[in-house]
């Protein structure tokens, strides 16, 4: 059992015997001084402002200000706030509007109406900025009630930061009156009261459903964990600087404060959900608020900060999980949270601020708990080269936290793990090498709490390959060159976060996911939820498969059982998945042509006389056209002849033509980025254009912020009707280049019977690459003097010889004097390399080339010797 440490203030992030050693930081430190100046000049001209206008910040806040509507009781209806009772003497803390959100964001806090009385906010369109503000109904305000003043308690404790570390009063006055204004607000002012139960509960002090004290969802709880540091930091200088009204009524400030608090924290208790992502988020919106009381026996109720901590760290309730039972939520071979990738960084993320606040309190969460440094290393797998997360399923990606690292590498320097120390220095080292992650931008927690300089230690990694059967998803990438390739291949799950979007994929260049899923909805009760968070916002094929488990045919490099990401690879050249789900089933290459180049090769079979292919790229433009560069006569059209999901209803401005030969779709993007896909033809085809919504409401996600609102995101729909695509499926060769310097020349289909569907890709002027693509064991001959039998083969040729032969999951590919040949199923190549021949191989395989002919064991890499 743990002891808990004396409590003194401040105690969440520093205490008065750090004071000096931050100030030296400050000082010393480049990152430091350079943060501790931003933070001090957003807030000082506020605070300067305060010195002769103490109102000015003060009337921004959301209130109800006006007399004889002073609330001390709202009430909640259908999720909306319904009416107010009682009259405080007072002003008391406006509640928000809405539990949803709406399309506004707020007009800055110099344009906000000053004690505005009807909880009307001006607003800003978030998905087009520069139309004119609007003034949005209280009850239709979505989050701006709380978001106002989340923004004012943050310059507050930005302020209280201010203060303790440069002792200058200005600082303390202006951050004590917002937080005392706050105070005396909150204190008059009951918790919600749901009469209907729209939210889970009865609302008030009574146990269940969602509702926070002042949020409707507790996870958004967040007034007192901005107002608990500043009360942290102010706290001696609010002993003798009170409230005017605590005064009247003869109360201090800690005691008013503890009791405010308390009460998030006993509803937080309560409400909410005991597992999953809402637990842990829930605990985030209580633990400053925890760690600012007093011991327990300053309480009448004996529940103070030693008591509320017991049930965090060691003891699960009816309502939420302790930290025990969170950590047998990740997954021991992945590291994953089995939500989204937002979820799952976002939890490991705050459990590792909670342990170095923790720490300070005598509680040590991250020794016997190695799962958490493994769920924190987990996000790479699930990074693209430029550091953003993957998006699917409710996620919108965006830059990965590199600050996961900083708290870990602030524990193993204080328990003086140098292992530990290296491997989390050399994830902070990657992130300022990809230009993700600087100290430039660190904000007061983190002058705090990290170390003073980075180790400069690298970060190996050898990955190629990972697999989350979990999350049904499965990562591609080659890395190895200038041009970096990144793909995903995934099915589609109905829960934790995640979606039932079909068979997918998704293709990066240049830093960018350029074929992306669609995640620009503005929350789960947009009325574009059911275009973005389905097949329809993927590049899937409807109808058939949505959700459900799938089966990986073969891949390489391999994920073994057990593992999260590839031991090894076969070949520096080629990754490749094959997947089934439900009747569809899809294989995606990845085909590296020099240090500069490569293209990617989809084969999408499904069992099923019609279906849709579906195609969404970002782009200011999207032009079809035949394979000698003319355009296909595209006529506009009014609706789709039918459709098969009601997402179909998002694509607009379409444009059809009937087509069933080969063709290239090329999209236009800002960075001299163009992406083509040549699709081999097929009988009864339709080929639709259209604007599909916009793809992120993130900014810096596309190139150039294209297919972001208020654009669109053109996309490709081929139609196949009465021609099933098991026995003819969707052939398509992407590339993505810049500078109109495209690698790709030619792609023509290989006709061969049966199971197996051949493409021939012509690259540059002299090579010639054969891809096979096979659903059973059978020999095929798919081109003159060459065989088959595998699942993937890939023969590349250069005027006309050999330069590199590929088994995926087989027993034979030969051309003419080059061959491979196995008892049983490997995965082998062999290649040129320097004008030097290699070999790789999972078992025994006989391998020909031209007159050379030998039998070679299981290796990788491996010198051929030919004389």
């Amino acid at each position: 059992m743990w002891a808990l440490k004396a409590q003194d203030h401040p105690c969440i992030y520093a205490s008065a015997s750090d004071k000096i050693a931050i100030q030296q930081k400050i000082a010393n430190e480049a990152w430091a001084k350079e943060s501790f100046q931003q933070i001090r000049g957003k807030v000082e001209k506020y605070v300067d402002r305060h010195v002769t206008d103490p109102q000015w910040i003060i009337s921004r806040l959301a209130m109800y200000w006006k007399e004889g509507e002073r609330y001390t009781q709202c009430y909640l209806k259908k999720q909306n706030w319904e009416r107010g009772e009682g009259n405080a003497p007072v002003p008391t803390v406006r509640m928000p509007g809405m539990r949803t959100w709406n399309k506004y964001y707020n007009v800055p806090l110099e344009n906000r109406q000053p004690y505005n009385e009807t909880g009307d906010m001006l607003g800003l369109n978030k998905q087009n900025p520069s139309e004119s503000p609007v003034l949005v109904p209280y009850k239709e305000s979505g989050h701006m009630i709380r978001g106002n003043n989340v923004e004012i308690l943050t310059l507050a404790e930005n302020a209280a930061f201010v203060y303790w570390v440069t002792d200058e009063e200005k600082f303390a006055r202006f951050a004590a009156d917002i937080f005392n204004t706050w105070l005396v607000g909150t204190y008059y002012m009951n918790p919600i009261l749901d009469p209907e139960k729209s939210t889970g509960g009865p609302g008030g002090w009574e146990a269940g459903g969602i509702c926070g004290y002042y949020d409707y969802e507790q996870i958004h709880d967040d007034l007192a964990l901005h107002a608990a540091a500043a009360y942290d930091f102010l706290y001696d200088y609010l002993k003798t600087n009170s409230h005017a009204h605590l005064k009247e009524i003869g109360k201090e400030t800690k005691d008013v404060a503890g009791a405010v608090f308390k009460r998030f924290i006993d509803i937080g208790f309560i409400r909410g959900a005991k597992s999953g992502n809402w637990n842990v988020n829930g605990w985030n919106m209580l633990l400053r608020p925890i760690l600012v009381l007093e011991e327990n026996n300053a309480y009448a109720d004996g529940k103070g900060k030693e008591y509320y901590l017991h049930y965090l760290t060691s003891e699960s309730t009816e309502y939420h999980d302790a930290i025990p039972d969170m950590l047998k939520t990740y997954d021991p071979v992945t590291g994953l949270w089995p939500e989204s990738p937002g979820y799952s960084f976002g939890t490991i993320q705050m459990l590792l601020e909670w342990a170095i606040l923790l720490k300070r309190s005598g509680v040590d969460i991250i020794a016997d708990n190695p799962i958490l440094q493994k769920a924190a290393l987990a996000v790479f797998p699930w990074m693209d080269d430029a550091a953003n997360m993957v998006v699917f399923g409710d996620s919108r990606g965006g830059s990965a936290n590199f600050l996961t690292f900083e708290n870990l590498l602030t524990y193993y320097s204080q328990t003086a793990n140098q292992k530990g120390v290296e491997s989390v220095a050399g994830a902070l080292n990657k992130g300022f090498l990809l230009g993700k992650y600087n100290r430039l931008h660190t904000d007061w927690t983190g002058i705090c709490t990290y170390v003073a300089a980075i180790p400069s230690v690298g970060m190996e990694n050898n990955e190629r390959a990972s697999y989350s059967p979990h999350h049904r998803f499965i990562t591609m990438k080659n890395w190895e060159a200038p041009y970096k390739m990144m793909a995903t291949l995934y099915g589609g799950t109905n829960g934790y976060h995640l979606t039932p979007n079909g068979l997918s994929l998704q293709f990066y260049g240049y830093g960018y996911a350029l074929a992306p899923d669609a995640a620009a909805y503005e929350s789960y009760w947009s009325k574009d939820h059911v275009y973005h968070q389905s097949p329809t916002g993927a590049n899937t094929i409807l109808p058939g498969y949505s959700e459900g488990e799938i089966v990986i045919e073969a891949m390489e490099p391999t994920v073994e059982q057990g593992k999260f990401i590839n031991d090894r690879a076969l070949t520096p050249f080629l990754n490749f998945a094959d997947v089934s789900a439900g009747e569809k089933r899809r294989t995606v290459v990845l085909v590296r042509t020099s240090d500069f180049s490569g293209y990617y090769i989809d084969i999408f079979r499904s069992d099923q006389e019609d279906n849709d292919y579906l195609f969404h790229n970002v782009g200011t433009g999207l032009v079809l056209t035949d394979v000698k560069g003319y355009q296909l006569p595209v006529i506009p059209s009014d609706k789709f002849d039918k459709t098969y999901h009601p997402g179909y209803a998002w694509f607009t401005n379409l444009r059809k033509v009937d087509y069933n030969q080969d063709f290239i779709a090329t999209w236009t993007m800002p960075e001299n980025i163009t992406t083509r896909l040549w699709m081999t033809g097929a009988d009864g085809r339709e080929i639709y254009q259209a604007d599909a919504p916009a793809t992120t409401l993130n900014r810096g996600l596309t190139p150039g912020n294209v297919s972001t609102p208020p654009s669109f995101t053109p996309t490709l729909i081929v139609r196949q009707e009465g021609n099933n695509a098991k026995t003819e499926p969707f052939i398509a060769v992407y590339e993505a280049f810049k500078n109109n310097t495209p690698q790709v020349d030619q792609v023509a289909a290989v006709p061969v019977k049966g199971n197996c569907t051949g493409v021939r890709i012509r690259v540059g002027n002299n090579r010639d690459d054969y891809l096979f693509s096979a659903t059973d064991s059978q020999v095929y001959t798919p081109v003159s003097r060459s065989s088959f039998c595998g699942t993937l083969g890939l023969i590349s040729e250069q005027e006309g010889k050999v330069q590199s032969m590929y088994l995926g999951k087989g027993r034979l590919i030969k051309r003419g004097n080059y061959s491979i040949k196995a008892e049983r199923e490997v995965y082998a190549t062999i290649y040129q390399k320097n004008g030097e021949w290699f070999y790789s191989a999972t078992g025994p395989v006989n391998i020909k080339i031209g007159k050379m002919h030998k039998t070679l064991n299981e290796g990788y890499d491996k010198r051929l010797n030919i004389k």
